[in-house]
């Protein structure tokens, strides 16, 4: 697993611990991603117009979906470039109902741990012409349903030459909210448990991949799991911890969560030395995912499996497949230090290319959560669980980060 795994897993701390997989690897790859957003979203001028030192946008329509505390998240992100000479202090963000109540608002410490820089670093400011990101997670309160269109209102201060810092606040971000439902699956792994170590909506290494394609910017991994079994102790392998087949999701059957088309496939690259990551350098946007197996499902959505067993892939390009049908078993390959599985849902065939979409999952169990993520991933111990009483049954939503599922066999 890359940067260390659990208990009695020793390998070197970095100074940013994020996750087992590929998610780093993508936002690596996509370094400069977040100076290429598209132009897309519109900010409707107030009734007396201004300039400002911020200019935002969405990078796709929020998405919504119901997860495993029982509420709608409504996630997207607002990014914000100041094309000034002069350094921008984001005070607050406040999203509205278009013509209503308000929904959040993030200021403080809550903004500050929802916004980074271009390089991933939390901040507030705004550097010279330099650009940042907002990482929109708005969770409703249960009963509320979801609005149809938003409108965000900026505070910031510009800290003018030679003079006094100008504090003001704008109407940025009108955008629509995406009406289509998450798309309702079944888990593409049995039993359990398994532990969602990089999973929404946290402001993680899934959740920041932005990665830039041909000069436009995607997020393919908005919604994105990784999916690690424990054992009853929180480890994810025990015994020769050199050796893949001592982490216990090794060689686990992975099922097509639909009925669909098999789109694309690869099975040749090598398994990882458990707990070495090789570095994003080493991979393409092709191979960076390791073996994998991509479906376009009956509805349109494409599920894409990652970090396969080499030699596993049991299905072809242009094979047509069934819910339940064993496409793969779970391996160690891509950027990957420990054998896990990488699932996402998009819009698009291309892992990369393509924008992320929510999916829930038709039925499953949670066990409990985890919060000691960073130190798991780390070695500095194993996964703490906090248990439930007993298995809470859950039907039609998407584990969150840290969650503990069990799936059906």
């Amino acid at each position: 697993m890359p940067h260390g795994t659990v208990r009695g897993m020793p390998t070197p701390a970095p100074s940013a611990p994020r996750r087992l997989a590929s998610g780093a690897g993508f936002a690596a790859l996509a370094a400069s991603a977040l100076a290429c957003w598209p132009a897309a979203a519109s900010a409707a001028p107030a009734a007396t117009p201004q300039l400002t030192s911020v200019a935002a946008s969405v990078l796709a329509p929020p998405q919504a979906v119901v997860a495993t505390d029982g509420r709608r998240h409504v996630v997207y992100e607002v990014m914000l470039q100041n094309p000034d000479p002069v350094p921008v202090d984001v005070q607050s963000l406040a999203v509205r109902v278009k013509g209503g109540r308000t929904l959040a608002r993030l200021s403080g410490a809550r903004l500050a741990a929802t916004m980074t820089d271009a390089a991933r670093r939390p901040t507030t400011t705004l550097a010279p012409t330099g650009t940042g990101t907002i990482w929109v997670d708005i969770a409703l309160r249960r009963g509320r349903s979801v609005p149809r269109a938003l409108v965000h209102r900026l505070r910031v201060v510009e800290a003018l030459p030679g003079g006094e810092p100008h504090t003001y606040a704008f109407d940025a971000v009108r955008t629509r909210v995406s009406r289509r439902p998450a798309t309702a699956v079944a888990p593409p792994l049995r039993g359990g448990p398994y532990l969602n170590f990089n999973g929404c909506c946290a402001v993680g290494a899934h959740r920041t991949a932005i990665a830039s394609v041909d000069g436009v910017a995607h997020l393919s991994e908005r919604f994105a799991a990784d999916f690690i079994q424990i054992d009853s102790q929180g480890r994810g392998g025990a015994g020769d911890l050199s050796r893949n087949e001592s982490f216990f999701t090794y060689g686990e059957p992975v099922y097509a969560v639909a009925n669909g088309r098999v789109v694309d496939t690869l099975n040749t690259l090598k398994e990882n030395v458990p707990l070495n990551e090789p570095p994003a350098t080493a991979f393409t946007a092709r191979t960076i995912l390791g073996n994998q197996v991509v479906l376009r499902l009956d509805d349109g959505r494409y599920a894409a499996y990652g970090h396969l067993q080499t030699g596993s892939v049991r299905v072809h390009r242009g094979q047509r497949v069934r819910a339940g049908q064993v496409l793969a078993r779970v391996g160690n390959t891509g950027q990957s230090g420990g054998a896990h599985l990488h699932f996402q849902l998009s819009d698009g065939p291309d892992e990369l290319a393509s924008d992320g979409a929510p999916f829930v999952f038709g039925s499953f169990s949670v066990l409990g959560s985890v919060s000691n993520i960073d130190e798991f991933l780390t070695g500095a111990a194993p996964a703490a669980m906090q248990a439930l009483p007993s298995a809470s049954a859950r039907h039609g939503q998407m584990p969150l980060q840290g969650t503990v599922v069990r799936f059906p066999r």
